[in-house]
């Protein structure tokens, strides 16, 4: 009842149609062949040739063998191109000739798709040629107005002109050209205003894009290589004028700016200058003078300060510690014909030693622009050694040819009940365990690296951030 009031109240044939084909629509879903072709039927006899065709197509298409659907498609499939021809000779003598690409187009596509199961449908072969003659008029009409829209900035409308001409030919003339210049320019322009303004994020951001769609665009790789270098975070690092450790900060100096180098597509380091040292910088959570600051910051130009110090260097070398205890070796004998196993207790020891390099690094960033230590800390860097391992007590087991480490026991297995048993592997591991600590120049090199990693984190956390 509902549909039936809907369809007086749409009073165009037009809209009548379009219901009619859905109805259609939904009585074919989900169907085969023969709900398809019995639905081109009643389109057929209502008239609408063109949807008759499509819904004789998809019934043949689904079984290639329906004598019925093919027959069909022969002759309603022609009125269909029949009926497409003559709307393409009407839109092709009244210069419409984007509507006529469109139905040749669709000419074209419906034949070829026919072809495909054998079903042969034709056209005017003339209509050809004034195909290829609208579509010549048609890329030539939007390629001026692309060129004619890119001359007058109207970049949007000049894109649209080349989506239009792209869809037919993408190499037609110099299209990618004018492409490239639309979507580029905009881009260029509000980069140089915001260079212009010092706005150096904004203009990355828009010589970025460009970069993206071509690294050739005038000189905007010139202009992001530039803007890049003026958005790098600069700072200078300072060492200790007078230390008991200058052996140390020489090169973690050095050290500090080869990690700067390799970070030098965020930062950039203020190397070779004058200033080796920043004076009255001893109390961690003070900046030090004011004014020497913003003169070596206006000599220099540096965003941040980076001064450290290194103290309390210690070398521990603990003395070898020995923790006695009782394992069991399995001994096997033989008595006449009997094998007899028993375990006798064997003394060994449990073998500890460390030895510890290390250092405090005291370090701060002072904010140039503003004067302020934005951080200050002291940080332990150490390099640590340790050794455990196990070795038998007044003998040496380890000579004797008989020695198997597998005959040894944690445990007495004669007298420990089986759930108290474990698998001895890892102690017995500990007699091959690693006897000799690392030298002090191993440890020297730990150190030093946790004091890299100190820094490289300082630099992402309060200069890069």
């Amino acid at each position: 009842m509902m549909l039936f009031i809907l369809i007086l109240k749409l009073n165009t044939i037009k809209t009548l149609k379009y219901i009619f084909i859905l109805i259609a629509f939904l009585a074919v879903s989900c169907s085969g062949s023969k709900k398809y072709f019995k639905a081109a039927e009643k389109l057929e006899k209502q008239g609408l040739v063109s949807e008759a065709a499509q819904y004789y197509y998809e019934s043949l298409e689904r079984k290639r063998n329906n004598t019925d659907a093919r027959l069909k498609l022969k002759d309603v499939g022609q009125k269909h191109i029949n009926n497409l021809s003559s709307e393409f000779f009407r839109q092709y003598n009244t210069q419409q000739y984007e509507q006529s690409i469109e139905t040749f187009d669709e000419i074209k596509s419906f034949t070829s798709k026919s072809r495909n199961l054998s079903v042969d449908l034709n056209y005017p072969s003339a209509y050809q040629d004034d195909y290829a003659k609208s579509l010549e008029y048609y890329l030539s009409k939007n390629y001026n107005e692309a060129s004619n829209n890119v001359n007058l900035s109207k970049f949007d409308l000049a894109l649209k002109n080349i989506s239009k001409i792209k869809k037919y030919d993408s190499n037609y003339k110099n299209t990618s050209e004018l492409e490239v210049i639309s979507n580029c320019e905009p881009l260029y322009i509000i980069a140089v205003r915001s260079l212009e303004s010092k706005n150096y994020k904004s203009a990355q951001n828009e010589l970025s894009k460009i970069n993206t769609i071509s690294s050739s665009y005038k000189d905007s790789k010139e202009l992001l290589e530039l803007t890049n270098e003026l958005l790098k975070q600069t700072f200078l690092i300072f060492q200790p004028k007078n230390s008991a450790e200058k052996e140390i900060e020489d090169k973690l100096y050095n050290s500090f700016i080869e990690l700067s180098y390799q970070n030098n597509g965020k930062v950039k380091l203020l190397n070779n200058t004058p200033f080796l040292y920043m004076p009255n910088s001893g109390d961690p959570s003070n900046a030090g003078n004011i004014d020497l600051i913003q003169a070596i910051k206006k000599a220099t130009g540096a965003d941040f300060f980076y001064v450290f110090d290194v103290a309390n260097k210690k070398e521990v070398d603990a003395p070898l510690t020995r923790g006695s205890a009782y394992c069991f070796e399995k001994i096997v004998t033989k008595k006449d014909t009997v094998f007899i196993t028993e375990y006798r207790q064997q003394l060994y020891n449990q073998v500890k030693g460390k030895r510890t390099y290390s250092y405090d690094l005291i370090y701060k960033v002072i904010d140039a622009n503003t004067n302020q230590v934005i951080t200050s800390q002291t940080r332990d860097c150490s390099g640590i050694d340790q050794i455990d391992y196990y070795e038998f007590a007044g003998k040496n087991i380890y000579g004797a040819n008989k020695f198997n480490i597998n005959n040894y026991f944690p445990y007495n297995p004669s007298v420990t009940l089986p759930i108290n048993q474990y698998n001895p592997s890892t102690w017995r591991g500990g007699f091959s365990n690693r006897k000799d600590l690392k030298p002090f120049s191993d440890l020297k090199s730990l150190a030093d690296n946790n004091a890299l990693n100190v820094f490289s984190s300082t630099l992402n956390n309060y200069i890069l951030k």
